[in-house]
């Protein structure tokens, strides 16, 4: 046994802490399955982002999630952006924004070293659960398993929507080889690029000509920009990573052929002022299903079938 459960309090709200020797990581049950700290017990550095209000916003179903918590690590499932799905029996259905799991409460447990959650589907016919503990000192391991309880296959897009703490001239690590074609989401900056736009790793040109380096984190500016984008190509290794200064490196695994796509947020301040980086493995790509099967970058979640993945956090 590598640490400890208990129940404690996330601002106004009930919580379970998970300790180690290492780490202390809390999780919000109640509110989405989140974890909304991972903290290093030596170093007291806070790896994912906080929201500055003292009074835990709530986030309704179906709802607003920037206007809500919008903090910490949330699963999205089964999309990121709201969208209809596209086919029977389901088509016309509406999924919504960032998922149906991250504004539900979920059933937990605590067993010995072992934190047990799990969700139902409001809209759609599954069920979510995520198994978690410490494999090591400084190293918590989240195994998932999605269940599809209809005679129907669904399409479906998980996500992991990891917020981190950035600083100027972070690192971001992948274990991609040389230049590697991406495409952007969205930027608040058209000179970077807009929806569509095809861009380059680890460095991109801007329309103006200029170099841009993605895989450094510019410093915090209240007025930068916000952007996101997904490479094209899959995940060969199952890892990326964030390097702070000091040397210190949050690492996040998974395995690549359940979760093959990577996407990657960087925020420069401008949005709610939060100076972060999102690191974003997923199992499809272009933030909804539709569109993912539309690139032929998509999973399905097959009928009376399971999905397992699992997501690891290690500090070096």
């Amino acid at each position: 046994m590598h640490g400890k459960i208990f129940r404690s309090k996330y601002k106004d709200v009930g919580a379970i802490i998970m300790e180690s020797s290492a780490l202390m990581v809390q999780f919000l049950p109640e509110f989405g399955g989140k974890m909304a700290s991972l903290m290093c017990k030596k170093t007291g550095r806070e790896f994912l982002v906080q929201a500055k209000n003292t009074e835990y916003k709530r986030l309704k179903y179906d709802g607003d999630y920037c206007a809500a918590e919008c903090s910490g690590f949330d699963d999205m499932f089964p999309t990121i952006d709201r969208c209809f799905y596209d086919s029977y029996p389901w088509k016309g259905a509406e999924i919504p924004d960032h998922g149906e799991v991250c504004a539900l409460p979920w059933d937990c447990s605590i067993e010995n070293d072992c934190l047990r959650m799990s969700v139902y589907g409001v809209r759609f016919s599954y069920r979510l659960e995520k198994q978690i503990r410490f494999e090591s000192e400084n190293l918590l391991d989240i195994k998932y398993t999605a269940t599809n309880l209809s005679n129907f296959d669904m399409d479906f897009i998980w996500a992991a929507h990891v917020m981190i703490n950035a600083e100027e001239d972070g690192e971001i690590l992948v274990p991609y080889k040389g230049q590697q074609n991406a495409t952007c989401m969205f930027s608040w900056d058209e000179g970077l690029g807009k929806y569509g736009h095809k861009m380059t790793w680890p460095e991109t040109r801007r329309k103006d000509g200029k170099l841009q380096k993605l895989n450094l984190t510019a410093p915090r500016n209240e007025k930068g920009n916000n952007y996101k984008f997904y490479f094209d190509n899959r995940m060969q290794k199952g890892w990326c990573s964030y390097k702070y200064k000091d040397g210190t490196t949050l690492i996040m695994s998974f395995p690549p052929e359940k979760a093959p796509y990577l996407g990657i947020w960087a925020n420069e301040g401008s949005f709610k002022e939060y100076h972060n980086i999102g690191l974003e493995p997923c199992t499809g790509s272009y933030d909804r299903p539709d569109l993912a099967k539309l690139h032929a970058q998509n999973s399905v979640l097959c009928a009376k079938s399971e999905y397992t993945w699992f997501l690891k956090f290690q500090v070096d």
